[in-house]
Formats: structure tokens, C-alpha cells, sequence
């Protein structure tokens, strides 16, 4: 089964920047990554006059849009339980893939980096969550997990590889 890593923390606390850094370092491991990205809003697949646009306002079920070097799909689902969402996915959509990021998923029952920043108007938002692997800061603190800076990436992409192992 492909292992998910939650990337989590408040709003602008550099989750999307984490990575975006990482990527590259998985890859260079030869790790064939996937992300996710939880959002709170509804979403616009495409532009409007677009016919892909079109065919989802048309009521199609699945819709994608096939280029040459990469595939976008839109898929209407039956609501699953919160608990089991991103599993679903994973398991239809990147079993393929070695290790997924998904971005945000603060409650789910999956192992947890969290980047918090100083300027944060809170503090680190799962330090009481046992699934918390790691704290990514720029403070110093005993978090009772390991912490490293933002910058260290090579060391939390090791870490991530020891924790889904």
C-alpha cells in the first residue's frame, strides 16, 4: 500500500514550500511521489468556457483532460466518511506511487509533519497528536518529537523514509 505522510500547520506556516522541497530530494532517491492537497472551499476545475469545464457542467461523472506529458481528472464522488476520504484516494488514484504528501489532513489517523513559525498567531496545532512525527520551526522548543529547521530538508525527507519503512 502506498504510505501517507499528512503535512500540516496553520495558515501560510510554509507547509506548501516543505513540499515543494522535498519533492526533489524523494526523487532523487528514485521515490515516485504524489500530493494532495486539502482545501476547504469549493473548487474550479477549469475555466469557464472550457470544454472540459463544459463537460463537468453537463453533469458528467468523470471528466479528464489528456495532454501529452500529464493527465488532469475530475472526479464526482458520494461523500465518504472524513476518516476514510484520503485513503480512498490514495488507494483509486496513486497506487502507483511510492509515498503521498498530502497537504493538510490535521485529523487524520496518518503520521504528521507540522510546520509552525514563529509569527504564527497560534501554536503548533498537533503536539498532542500521537500520530506527530516530526516539527518543522524556526523556534526552539521541545516538542517531544524530533524538530529541524526549514531548511533541513534532506534530513526530514530521512526521516519520513524511517517512519513509513
Amino acid at each position: 500500500m502506498t504510505a501517507i505522510v499528512a503535512i500540516v500547520g496553520g495558515s501560510n506556516s510554509g507547509k506548501t514550500t516543505l513540499i515543494e522541497k522535498m519533492i526533489p530530494v524523494f526523487k532523487c532517491k528514485g521515490y515516485r511521489v504524489g500530493t494532495i492537497k486539502h482545501v476547504m472551499h469549493e473548487m474550479v476545475f477549469d475555466q469557464s468556457g472550457k470544454d472540459s469545464c463544459r463537460h463537468a457542467s453537463a453533469g458528467a461523472d468523470t471528466v479528464m483532460v489528456d495532454g501529452d506529458e500529464q493527465i488532469v481528472l475530475l472526479k464526482t464522488r458520494i461523500r465518504p466518511r472524513a476518516a476514510d476520504r484520503l485513503k480512498n484516494y490514495v488507494a483509486a488514484y496513486f497506487s502507483d506511487m511510492d509515498i503521498v504528501l498530502a497537504e493538510g489532513y490535521k485529523k487524520q489517523d496518518l503520521p504528521k509533519i507540522e510546520v509552525y513559525r514563529e509569527n504564527s498567531r497560534t501554536g503548533p496545532v498537533c503536539l498532542e497528536d500521537p500520530k506527530l512525527a516530526a516539527l518543522v520551526t524556526d523556534v526552539k522548543m521541545d516538542a517531544g518529537v524530533p524538530c529541524f529547521g526549514p531548511d533541513d530538508i534532506e534530513s526530514i525527507v530521512h526521516l519520513i523514509i524511517q517512519t513509513i519503512s
